[in-house]
Formats: structure tokens, C-alpha cells, sequence
């Protein structure tokens, strides 16, 4: 194995039978992971990347997207630093969860192709008409 793909994932290739509608938003979702569902899942279904059995992967991507505007919305309410049981100033346990939420977000974008380098390598294969018309038909 070079040392240039070591860690490297393999390039996901279209399904082939991959969803042709977007699906139902989760009924269990936060309206944040909602609004993370309505909008990425068009992008995926365009590409035709995703199967039945990779759904599991587009939920916990949106999930992952809920907890971080969970995180900052309590970080938002409360402050930056509250105070613990004792009386003292601690950092907000939700910076925990949104670092957390954070990494699980960016593993599950590189995994759907719906981060910059990934999207790279994401490429959905054109669906082919024939045309026997063609002057350039071998």
C-alpha cells in the first residue's frame, strides 16, 4: 500500500439501484436535521449515489447536523462558560457535543460525497440513449 492512499476511501460510484425520489424527511428528526434532509438529499438522489441501504448513512449525517444546532443554540442561550455544581466557571458541556456532532458530520459528508474533495470522485454515470443515428455509432 503507498503511503499516498493509505487512510484514503474508496471512490463511491453511482448505485445502481439507487432512489430516483427523495425520501420521506424522518419522522424522529429535529427541524434542524430536517432542514439539512430537505436540502441535501435532492443533491444525492441527483447523483444517484445512494441505495435503500444507504439511507442509514444520509440519517446520521442530518442527525449529526441537528446536534450541532442543538449545541450552539444551548451555547447561544447560556453562554460560553456556565457554572458547574460547585459554583465555578466551566466551558458549556454542549461544546462536548458540538465537537462531537462535528466530527461525525465531516465522516459521514466525505462518506456521501458532500465534501469538497469527495465531491470530486462522486460522479453519477449519464443514463445512455441509444441512437443508432449517429454518424460517430461503431
Amino acid at each position: 500500500m503507498s503511503h499516498h492512499t493509505r487512510g484514503r476511501k474508496g471512490d463511491p460510484k453511482p448505485a445502481d439501484n439507487a432512489i430516483r425520489k427523495v425520501p420521506k424527511t424522518p419522522a424522529y428528526f429535529s427541524e434542524a436535521a430536517k432542514a439539512e434532509w430537505k436540502r441535501i438529499m435532492p443533491i444525492l438522489v441527483e447523483r444517484r449515489v445512494l441505495s435503500t441501504a444507504d439511507l442509514h448513512a444520509a440519517e446520521r449525517f442530518c442527525d449529526a447536523a441537528g446536534d450541532i444546532a442543538a449545541a450552539r443554540e444551548a451555547i447561544a442561550k447560556d453562554g460560553a462558560y456556565i457554572k458547574d455544581r460547585h459554583g465555578e466557571m466551566k466551558r458549556h458541556p454542549a461544546y462536548a457535543t458540538l465537537r462531537e456532532a462535528t466530527a461525525e458530520s465531516r465522516r459521514w459528508a466525505a462518506e456521501l460525497g458532500l465534501t469538497p474533495a469527495s465531491r470530486s470522485r462522486v460522479t453519477a454515470e449519464p443514463e445512455t440513449v441509444e441512437d443508432d443515428d449517429s454518424p460517430l455509432a461503431i
